[in-house]
């Protein structure tokens, strides 16, 4: 119990947000995410490289033979800095947390495109591999078409900046309320990456062991618990903002990004090509709910100036 008893306490005192989501904190957590990003991709090349001239060797069957596999390995560590981020968001603005969850889904499916690069036996026979093509061709396009989605949502987004509903007190007290949330989150997040680790490090080890198959999802490992946290802490949040606002435009604003984060949680448990186009359809929900948001706002402001 005194673990979780430390971390209540530690949830007492403000300052810990503070230090975290300082620019030097970010500055120096980017800077390791460089460090570490070239370094795992180096060695995973290195890795591949020994597997290319070591075929037998079991404990490196899971890499493959194409050097090309090695571009995923980087973008997994800038995931988990964007996650970082993410958390960090929360106290600042819902809108701003939930624009990062479509940032990273985006970043997921563009990463998948170099797993599908890697998945080519033959470049000089691309018409035998169609299925490869197939699958490439989708999570390109649905990252892009993301990618642009996120553009929308922020454009939108800065539209109702105009709009405050809260007094500086309820803000503040809001924000005091997120600021816990989001080292609630850091430390869940703590949580699953070792959980995620150990469970990669079991994978590994039954593969050497009884030789058996490496059946662990990569390309979710992780996130897929991570979205589903997202998904309570979303409405923790809504539920939260009830106490401060029961206007009907920001009640049903805040439910559509909750809306929104279960879809994205969906998206992640599909199989491509599917699984962008449907986070896809998570990012336009976000949008809509914003561009009702607005338009509802547009309207009571226009009906207090009459009054």
């Amino acid at each position: 119990m005194w673990p979780f008893t430390g971390f209540i306490h530690v949830l007492q005192h403000t300052k810990l947000y503070t230090v975290l989501s300082s620019e030097s904190v970010k500055e120096k957590a980017e800077r390791w995410t460089v460090y570490l990003s070239f370094f795992f991709f180096i060695t995973h090349l290195a890795l591949i490289g020994l597997h290319n001239a070591f075929p037998q060797w079991i404990l490196l069957q899971p890499l493959g033979f194409n050097y090309l596999s090695a571009l995923y390995t980087p973008f997994s560590i800038i995931l988990v800095y964007e996650v970082y981020l993410l958390i960090l968001s929360l106290p600042l603005s819902f809108t701003n947390s939930v624009r990062k969850q479509y940032e990273i889904i985006s970043l997921i499916i563009i990463r998948n495109v170099f797993k599908d690069i890697s998945m080519f036996e033959d470049f000089d026979q691309l018409a035998q591999q169609t299925d490869v093509i197939v699958k490439l061709a989708s999570d390109l396009g649905s990252g892009l078409l993301l990618f642009f989605l996120v553009g929308v949502f922020h454009h939108v987004s800065l539209k109702r900046k105009q709009y405050k509903s809260l007094t500086d007190d309820e803000i503040r007290r809001f924000v005091y309320i997120k600021e816990r949330m989001a080292l609630t989150l850091l430390f869940i997040f703590s949580i699953l990456t070792l959980y995620s680790i150990a469970d990669f490090g079991n994978e590994v080890y039954r593969l050497i062991a009884f030789d058996e198959t490496f059946t662990l999802d990569l390309g979710v490992i992780f996130f897929v618990e991570f979205y589903t946290v997202m998904i309570f802490s979303d409405v923790f949040i809504f539920i939260a903002s009830f106490i401060f606002s029961q206007t009907y435009a920001r009640l049903l604003r805040n439910a559509g990004f909750v809306c929104s984060t279960v879809i994205l949680r969906i998206s992640l448990s599909v199989d491509a090509p599917l699984s962008g186009w449907i986070a896809a359809v998570a990012a336009i929900t976000g949008i809509l709910s914003q561009l009702i948001y607005i338009y509802f706002r547009s309207i009571e402001e226009k009906r207090s100036s009459e009054e």
